[in-house]
């Protein structure tokens, strides 16, 4: 195993209940790292077919984030004690300093936050989408990953982003916002959860677009935090087995896979811990694609 350098680091994950996601890897990851974990999650409310769940497919998939976190609370508790669940919705923009008094209450200051969570409509086309879905998955992958985000900034940096910027000429729409590193920098890792399927939208308009957002906002984020030493980078996973791709789908897909195989949850949590970890301190405002290839 590599070492990261993460011993004892306060790591809050959100979207963690499904024990084949790629948050529990990134959970065990961190567990075996020896990092302290938090993890948020929120039980969802899918239409499936109980006698269907069976094995990876659809129904299987929207059970598991049904669920809550035992599952992945009894996977880590080998390796750790120092973990904390909590279930909370971060759309609501008021829970969310609420789970940050909790960790902090229990755990310390959060260093690393890596912002796994999303909304999912099942109809997601021009033809059939709703607007109640629409709005429940911007709520939850734009806003409640910028409202978390500003949390995290807020603890350990609450009187700058209090005053905010006094002008918009303290920003540059070319390079962002430049000042000498701060001297109280702490340490401080963001990591957001894209898609390849920001770039290849059809048929995932609303899941798609908030994606592209999170893009973009990483980049505008890690230019404003770069003088406080704060990385914020996010990874854009390919098709990934989380439990939802039968057979049949994985063999219609691979042919678009260079790499010739489906990623699994630990190819994307190997790429979150470099990223969070020293060893990436001078990587920020960067889009990393972990997809074998698809979607090139």
């Amino acid at each position: 195993m590599v070492a990261y350098g993460l011993k004892d680091k306060v790591v809050l994950i959100t979207g963690t209940n499904n024990p084949k996601g790629m948050g529990a890897a990134m959970v065990l990851s961190y567990a075996k790292q020896g990092a302290k974990v938090a993890m948020v999650y929120k039980r969802m409310s899918f239409d499936y077919d109980e006698a269907s769940a069976k094995g990876d497919c659809v129904d299987s998939y929207f059970k598991a984030l049904s669920m809550d976190c035992s599952e992945v609370e009894h996977s880590i508790s080998s390796h750790t004690r120092d973990y904390l669940a909590i279930e909370s919705d971060i759309s609501v923009a008021e829970n969310i300093p609420v789970i940050f008094d909790k960790i902090e209450a229990k755990l310390g200051k959060v260093n690393i936050l890596i912002n796994n969570a999303a909304g999912y409509p099942v109809q997601d086309s021009i033809f059939n989408i709703r607007l109640d879905d629409i709005k429940s998955t911007y709520e939850t992958t734009v806003q409640g990953t910028i409202m978390m985000i500003r949390e995290f900034v807020k603890r350990g940096y609450g009187e700058l982003i209090e005053s905010g910027f006094r002008d918009i000429q303290e920003t540059s729409m070319g390079v962002g916002t430049y000042k000498p590193l701060h001297t109280d920098a702490q340490y401080g890792r963001i990591v957001n959860f894209s898609t390849d399927t920001a770039q290849i939208m059809s048929g995932q308009l609303a899941y798609g677009s908030s994606k592209a957002a999170v893009e973009a906002f990483t980049r505008s984020i890690a230019m404003e935090l770069g003088y406080l030493g704060i990385t914020v980078n996010a990874i854009a996973p390919g098709p990934t087995q989380t439990g939802w791709m039968n057979p049949e789908l994985i063999q219609r897909v691979l042919p678009d896979i260079p790499i010739a195989r489906i990623g699994t949850p630990q190819d994307i949590a190997d790429t979150v811990l470099f990223l969070t970890s020293d060893k990436a301190s001078w990587v920020t405002g960067q889009v990393i694609k972990v997809s074998g290839g698809h979607g090139l």
